[in-house]
C-alpha cells in the first residue's frame, strides 16, 4: 500500500513555549536582533488537523475558537507555500486550528502551529523530507519555528534559528514541574518592545548571558536563578501595574513570574502545596475578569 495515499487525515498537538532565560544582546546588520535563549515547551498546546480536500492546489485554514486566525494570513498557510515550494507537492490541504494558546502572550503559538503542520504534511505525504530539511522550512517561517522541531528543551541563539537541545539531568529536573501562567486582558506588540530596547540602549551582554547559561547547563546554579528576560525590563516600565502584581504573588505565595518572549503571558514555577484557586482569585481581582489563568506544566513528551 502507497503510504502516502493511504493516510488522508492528521492531527498533531502544537504545544506552547516559556523562556526561561531571554537576553537581548544587540541588532545584527541583517535588521533581526541577537539573542541567547533557554526554551521549554508546555503541556498547554494547540491542536492542528490537516485533511487532504482532492483540490489541486487547495489551501485553506479554519479556526472556530477565533476567527480572526482563520484564512490565508495565518503561518499555517505560508508553511503549506514553503513545503509545496520545496517538494512540489500540490496535494490540496485544509487545515483545522484548535485554539487554546492565547495571541501576543509570547508563547509561540503561531510559530508551533506552524511547524506542525509542517509536521504533518510530512506524515501525510510518506516522511519524504528529513530532519535537516524541515529546519530548513522552519527557519523560514520565524526565527523560533526551528525550535518546535526538537525535543522539547533548547538553547537558542543567532536570531533564534540556531538552536541546540538540552538533554541530560537539567532536563530531567524540568520535566512535570507545575507552573502557573497569566495574561493580562491585553497583547505586547513584539516590534514596539524591540524599538523601545533599541531607544534605551537595554541590550544585554552576550558574555554574561552564555555565561549564566553555561552555569546553568552545567548544574552550578538552580534554574531560578537562570530566569532572565530583557523584554522585562522594558514591559515592567510601560505597564507598570505588573511590577506590584509580581510583589504580591511572591509575598503570598513565593511565587517567582516572569515574563516570556515579548509577552504579555507570565509565568512562575509552583510547588504542589500553593493553591491554585487563590493565585488564581489574587490575579482575577489585580487584573479584571477579562485576564486568563492557567496551570500547565513542562512536558517533553
Amino acid at each position: 500500500m502507497n503510504v502516502k495515499n493511504a493516510i488522508d487525515r492528521v492531527s498533531l498537538p502544537a504545544p506552547a513555549k516559556i523562556n526561561l532565560f531571554l537576553a537581548i544582546t544587540g541588532k545584527r546588520t541583517d535588521g533581526y536582533h541577537e539573542i541567547n535563549s533557554v526554551l521549554s515547551t508546555i503541556q498547554l498546546s494547540d491542536q492542528i488537523t490537516l485533511l487532504k480536500t482532492g483540490k489541486r492546489d487547495d489551501i485553506s485554514c479554519i479556526c472556530e475558537e477565533d476567527n480572526t486566525l482563520s484564512g490565508p494570513d495565518n503561518l499555517v498557510c505560508r508553511a503549506i507555500d514553503e513545503w509545496r515550494k520545496f517538494t512540489g507537492d500540490r496535494t490540496g490541504v485544509k487545515v483545522i486550528i484548535t485554539k487554546r494558546i492565547p495571541k501576543m502572550a509570547g508563547l509561540g503559538g503561531g510559530s508551533s502551529d506552524a511547524v506542525a503542520t509542517l509536521l504533518a504534511l510530512n506524515i501525510i505525504n510518506g516522511k519524504p523530507l528529513e530532519q535537516s530539511a524541515l529546519l530548513a522550512l522552519a527557519e523560514k517561517l520565524g526565527s523560533d519555528c526551528p525550535f518546535f522541531l526538537l525535543n522539547g528543551l533548547g538553547h537558542a541563539q543567532g536570531r533564534g534559528e540556531q538552536v541546540i537541545d538540552i538533554t541530560g539531568e537539567r532536563k530531567k529536573e524540568l520535566d512535570g514541574q507545575r507552573i502557573f501562567l497569566f495574561q493580562p486582558p491585553m497583547g505586547f506588540s513584539t516590534p514596539l518592545l524591540y524599538r523601545e530596547l533599541a531607544k534605551e540602549s537595554l541590550y544585554c551582554d552576550s558574555k554574561w548571558a552564555e555565561n549564566n547559561v553555561g552555569k546553568w547547563e552545567s548544574g552550578m546554579i538552580p534554574v531560578d536563578k537562570l530566569f532572565y528576560n530583557d523584554f522585562g525590563n522594558v514591559i515592567l516600565k510601560k505597564y507598570l501595574f505588573l511590577k506590584p502584581l509580581f510583589k504580591e504573588l511572591n509575598k503570598c505565595f513565593g511565587l517567582q513570574f516572569n515574563v516570556s518572549g515579548s509577552g504579555s503571558c507570565c509565568f512562575s514555577f509552583a510547588t504542589e502545596d500553593v493553591s491554585e484557586s487563590q493565585v488564581r482569585n489574587l490575579i482575577i481581582r489585580s487584573l479584571g475578569q477579562n485576564s486568563q489563568f492557567w496551570v500547565s506544566r513542562i512536558c517533553y513528551g
